[in-house]
């Protein structure tokens, strides 16, 4: 029997769901979520284990159609039959191009090269220059005038930096300014839906845009591990932006995306999306997670360990994350299971 064992249903079984989340810390919450699942439609049967667990079902099991959610590529169950939907890194270049081409509004973004002509009909006075993958300190990331950037190379960087050391690992993207803060927002989708959303922006001034180009460049842009303010809740257009995302990306069960507004038009931009499933926050262990659930829990009034578990019902309550991940999982059940 699996961890977490399977959940008896009162009539005929006719599907099989099964939930692959990533530790023991996301137990708890995937036991309350396989309960809603099953209160909708007791004619599925739903197993949860950790990425980890080998035990194999009963035969029974696979004698349905089935649908499997992982939040991680990889896993050590055997999977037998069904539908499998499960997280994996897609690349900041296939995501953009993959957005745009659905009609959802998105930064210009090319692979950087040394010495590139780069439009200003397409890309406008400013640029972002940044890793194709992100670190959690956003180390890397910087703003520069579109005509310097062409100009640039690698001796204007420190030796240990990482354009150096991987120069196509780098994109050039059209800057997108948020105003005299870089804020962001920040939303969580699951099989396509917004189950919670933040915004923040950086507790300091972004230089102005007429600032030397040292000042510009060397400003902190990226809003990894800076910081920040935070706030619960986004705007609708953030919010049907998401839906969009997620719907976009639908073989991907759960994303983490990344919007910002333009302070002139205050049109939303889909930057980019995290989509290999590590921002489980309502019960990860992960420092963003802990830190999140500290701040809406009050820890300066309630303590840590209080704090965090008000903090795990306040991101559950925003949007009634788990009733709407179980809606959501009893739907894509009924039209995946094979």
């Amino acid at each position: 029997m699996l961890p977490g064992a399977e959940l008896r249903q009162l009539k005929m079984i006719r599907y099989t769901l099964i939930l692959i989340h990533r530790g023991p810390e996301y137990e708890r919450d995937f036991r309350e979520i396989a309960q809603k699942v099953v209160d909708l439609d007791d004619a599925i049967r739903v197993y949860y284990c950790s990425v980890q667990a080998t035990d194999d079902l009963n035969p029974a099991a696979w004698q349905r159609p089935t649908l499997v959610v992982a939040l991680q590529d990889k896993f050590r169950l055997k999977i037998r039959r069904g539908t499998i939907l499960r997280n994996f890194a897609i690349p900041k270049l296939t995501q953009t191009e993959r957005a745009r081409r659905a009609g959802i509004r998105v930064p210009y973004t090319l692979p950087f090269k040394f010495g590139m002509m780069i439009d200003p009909i397409l890309f406008g006075p400013f640029v972002i220059l940044k890793p194709m993958t992100l670190t959690s300190t956003g180390k890397g990331v910087h703003l520069f005038r579109r005509a310097r950037a062409g100009q640039i190379h690698p001796r204007d960087f420190p030796v240990d930096h990482p354009i150096r050391n991987d120069p196509e690992g780098y994109i050039v993207q059209r800057y997108i300014d948020t105003g005299d803060h870089v804020t962001f927002n920040r939303l969580l989708t699951f099989l396509g839906e917004p189950i919670y959303a933040a915004n923040g922006g950086h507790t300091s001034l972004r230089p102005p845009l007429d600032s030397p180009d040292d000042v510009l460049e060397t400003t902190t842009i990226s809003v990894q591990g800076m910081g920040l303010q935070r706030r619960w809740g986004v705007d609708d257009d953030v919010m049907e932006m998401a839906k969009a995302v997620g719907k976009t990306f639908a073989e991907i069960p759960m994303m983490a995306v990344d919007i910002i507004k333009e302070a002139r038009t205050g049109l939303p931009y889909f930057l980019e999306c995290n989509p290999g499933g590590n921002t489980w926050h309502f019960s990860s262990l992960q420092e963003g997670g802990i830190k999140i659930r500290l701040i809406l829990g009050d820890e300066k009034k309630n303590g840590r360990k209080l704090a965090l578990e008000l903090g795990r019902r306040e991101m559950i309550d925003q949007t009634g994350a788990f009733d709407i991940v179980a809606r959501a999982l009893v739907e894509k059940t009924h039209a995946l299971a094979s």
